[in-house]
């Protein structure tokens, strides 16, 4: 278990995977570390504050919303998580928080009912 969010590195190869796969682009990128603030005292509340990093405007110019999906499932996996709710619900949560509908800690709420010990 670890008490820190995944690196930008990670986060960066992420957004290259979401990149191609899902815009069909190479990504440039990310510059700057924009996930310094992202961090919290369970692991729900550290993978809710990636995504809100992630999604923030001008964090990512490509694919943002699917990297955050991806990061917060790579971030739930590294503490012993796994997400398990529908792939629709999941990425709604992560639209409604980019789109400020919801805050990190309600996202995090919703990851801690939908996060299953592997």
């Amino acid at each position: 278990m670890s008490t820190d969010v995944i690196g930008l590195d990670a986060v960066r190869f992420i957004n290259l995977v979401a990149a191609r796969r899902f815009a069909g682009v190479d990504a440039a990128p990310p510059t700057g570390d924009f996930l310094g603030s992202a961090g919290g005292d369970t692991p729900y509340e550290r993978a809710a504050a990636l995504a809100a990093a992630v999604v923030k405007p001008g964090a990512l110019a490509v694919a943002a919303l699917p990297t955050a999906l991806l990061a917060v499932c790579c971030q739930l996996r590294r503490e012993g998580y796994s997400l398990f709710a529908p792939q629709g619900a999941a990425a709604g949560m992560i639209r409604e928080l980019a789109t400020g509908v919801i805050e990190a800690n309600r996202f995090a709420g919703w990851l801690q009912d939908r996060a299953v010990l592997i």
